[in-house]
């Protein structure tokens, strides 16, 4: 049996084989995926198998700096790379990280074309440090085509960000695994429990699952530690839960989900938690107003507004605000009409919402409509 801790040589194929090929090209690629996705996995394989003496995938683990800093960031970097220079030679790790690139892309020019690409990982670490984007520029504009960037995050670049062109072209959202590899994950994670499950209780766990990495990992636990093959008893599972606990806290979007392929898996669904107040949340209570500006809205944000105050902590379904919204239109095509409201609750969102990307007050509820809380 081969390694259960060796990527299998098809490991993520499919994205693997695109990220390799925008990197060849000399562009850079971003992985994007919700909590779980196993984006961390997919560099460590490139690192892994994608490499070669013309073109290496270096691996920098953003969890590990001591500050979301630029310096921290180019120093870890150098770290990587395997700086050989004498120590204090470069007055500062921008330009010690320069030098470096500079040495490995021109040691690989007679093994054909010249490459570097710098893998990212948790780029989501380094949203706030302005300086860290331009000194990342900077590099790649000085080293143009030979230097590329993998970046992982949960979400896209804001797209004013000076770094976000250079991923329009290649992102790439993770989703379920195949079926070859969720079969592998369960299967590395039978090997080192010492079980030997039925085919039928691992094509359960994976169709439960719909083989998302996180998902399928905890769901692994659950029936080891005596969980039985159904949604409640999974959901239910501390291992499963926390899992769960952990993929809701992002506030993923509806259209984060769908891009995940994972807008309808009832597993999830079971995680989303309740307000507050739990089932018995108090619907009757007046709507609260303090704080919402509403004269910055439009007739038909008010319109929205009115009726989520009317309803606050219930789940609004889409063609109920709809109708509430739209009252003067009787028939149109329903793609046209979700579409609509989806873009009225990102307008309203913009105008309510401290945070309009992190919703603290209009709240996505999967597969449903949209939840209200003041």
């Amino acid at each position: 049996m081969a390694d259960p801790d060796t990527y299998p040589s098809d490991y993520r194929a499919r994205e693997i084989n695109a990220l390799r090929s925008a990197a060849q090209a000399g562009e850079c690629a971003a992985v994007l995926g919700l909590s779980g996705a196993g984006k961390s996995n997919v560099l460590r394989c490139l690192a892994e198998t994608g490499s070669t003496d013309a073109h290496p995938f270096v691996l920098i683990d953003a969890n590990r700096l001591p500050a979301p800093t630029a310096e921290a960031l180019l120093g870890l970097a150098v770290r990587a790379l395997g700086d050989t220079g004498e120590p204090g030679a470069a007055p500062d790790a921008f330009t010690a990280l320069d030098a470096l690139i500079d040495r490995r892309l021109r040691a690989a020019e007679g093994s054909g074309r010249a490459g570097l690409t710098l893998m990212i990982d948790r780029f989501d670490a380094l949203a706030g440090s302005q300086a860290v984007f331009g000194q990342l520029r900077a590099l790649r504009d000085a080293h143009k085509y030979r230097l590329t960037y993998l970046i992982a995050a949960r979400r896209p670049l804001d797209a004013h960000n000076e770094l976000a062109e250079l991923f329009f072209a290649n992102t790439l959202w993770l989703g379920p695994l195949s079926e070859s590899d969720a079969r592998w994950t369960v299967a590395r994670y039978t090997a080192r429990r010492g079980l030997n499950w039925e085919t039928r209780t691992v094509r359960a766990l994976i169709d439960l699952t719909r083989g998302y990495p996180a998902l399928l990992r905890a769901a692994c636990e659950a029936v080891a530690g005596g969980a039985t093959l159904s949604v409640p008893a999974l959901a239910a599972h501390p291992a499963v839960k926390a899992r769960l606990d952990e993929f809701w806290a992002d506030q993923p979007t509806d259209e984060e989900l769908r891009l995940c392929g994972l807008a309808d898996l009832p597993l999830l669904l079971a995680g989303w938690p309740q307000p507050k107040g739990g089932p018995g949340f108090d619907t009757a209570r007046p709507p609260a107003t303090a704080g919402f500006d509403r004269t910055r809205l439009t007739a038909k944000e008010n319109l929205l507004m009115e009726y989520f105050l009317a309803h606050p902590g219930e789940v609004c379904a889409k063609d109920d605000l709809i109708r509430a919204v739209w009252p003067e239109d009787r028939i149109f095509e329903q793609g046209v009409r979700d579409d609509s409201l989806a873009q009225l609750i990102r307008r309203l969102r913009e105008k309510i919402e401290p945070d309009p990307a992190r919703p603290q007050h209009i709240l996505t509820v999967p597969g449903r409509g949209y939840r209200f809380t003041s």
